[in-house]
């Protein structure tokens, strides 16, 4: 379980698949159902597939309600994600329509689709607006290489339970596929993802890379060529979302640092909070924050012992 202080609610953050979004996080770090080789957010600690209810509904609600009571800019769209995996959550269903009533805007879930070969994960997922399914290989060597999944998930049951919660879901779907060199990237494996992901109804198909650190230290992003190239052969619904040229250099050093200074403008944050909320490294977040306190952008103070960081307030 959660204690008392620690945080459910992140950013507002700039998302390119979602627009400015909220983020929700009712899953204790690294509490998932795979280990993926690729995960920024480090090894999976509690690898399960037992659904716990690991905070109440009504604190994350109270916790939402107070969060947008101070924000000046109201968000886009409200999403669960995280260092762990949503459909965990136990209520996930009651949450979704709790924060619908509540914020009056649409709800989206990052998941690694692993437990929508359960009814009731289905049923609860059906009730967001945006569901964002992974799926990083379709054949079995490359899945457990790469995913690392619990004993109780298969290739198969993930397969059959995106083809039946896609049958029957209208909200948007945003596939996404991570790659990664000599991993999933075999024509193998990359044929029989077309041949799976052709029989499934998908709005867009975003090819990502790893291009931060993961749990493993080998792991290679994929070249812009090889991504291209992949795109190609999933037809105009698929998009190229990373690559390591763009990301490490323009995204990393310029578009992150914006990122930070328009989060921190809005409210004081810790370097934890921005490892959580943007999906980077803790030496990374730390590294940036370091650069941006030294040229006076961004000013730091110990609160209880805890240091938070924001953008000074300037006088116009």
């Amino acid at each position: 379980m959660r204690t008392p202080g620690e945080k459910r609610i992140f950013g507002p953050v700039p998302s390119r698949r979602l627009g400015l979004s909220l983020g929700i996080d009712v899953i204790p770090r690294k509490t998932c159902t795979f280990d993926c080789v690729y995960c920024e957010c480090g090894e999976t600690t509690d690898k399960t597939c037992e659904r716990r209810e690991f905070c109440a509904v009504r604190d994350v609600l109270d916790d939402l309600e107070a969060h947008l009571s101070r924000m000046k800019e109201k968000p886009d769209v409200i999403t669960l994600s995280g260092s762990g995996e949503p459909t965990l959550y136990l209520p996930l269903g009651e949450l979704i329509d709790g924060m619908k009533r509540l914020a009056s805007l649409p709800v989206a879930v990052i998941t690694n689709s692993s437990l929508l070969w359960m009814p009731e994960v289905r049923d609860a997922l059906a009730r967001a607006d945006v569901v964002l399914p992974s799926l990083d290989a379709a054949e079995d060597d490359a899945f457990r290489r790469i995913n690392r999944p619990h004993e109780l998930v298969s290739l198969p049951r993930i397969i059959e339970g995106l083809e039946r919660f896609l049958k029957d879901y209208r909200g948007t779907v945003l596939f996404e596929i991570l790659l990664i060199k000599n991993y999933n990237t075999d024509t193998r494996n990359i044929d029989a993802l077309k041949a799976v992901l052709g029989r499934m109804r998908a709005d867009t198909i975003q090819l990502n890379t790893a291009v931060r650190p993961g749990t493993e230290s080998e792991i290679e992003p994929l070249d812009d060529i090889s991504m291209h190239r992949i795109r190609n052969l999933f037809g105009p619904r698929c998009e190229v979302i990373a690559s390591a040229r763009t990301s490490r250099t323009r995204h990393e050093e310029t578009d992150l640092e914006e990122t930070i200074l328009s989060l921190l403008a809005r409210r004081p944050c810790t370097a934890e909070d921005l490892h959580r909320a943007l999906g980077m490294s803790m030496e990374n977040a730390e590294s940036i924050l370091q650069k941006l306190v030294a040229s006076g952008a961004v000013v730091g103070k110990s609160v209880r012992g805890t240091l938070y960081f924001s953008a000074p307030r300037r006088d116009t």
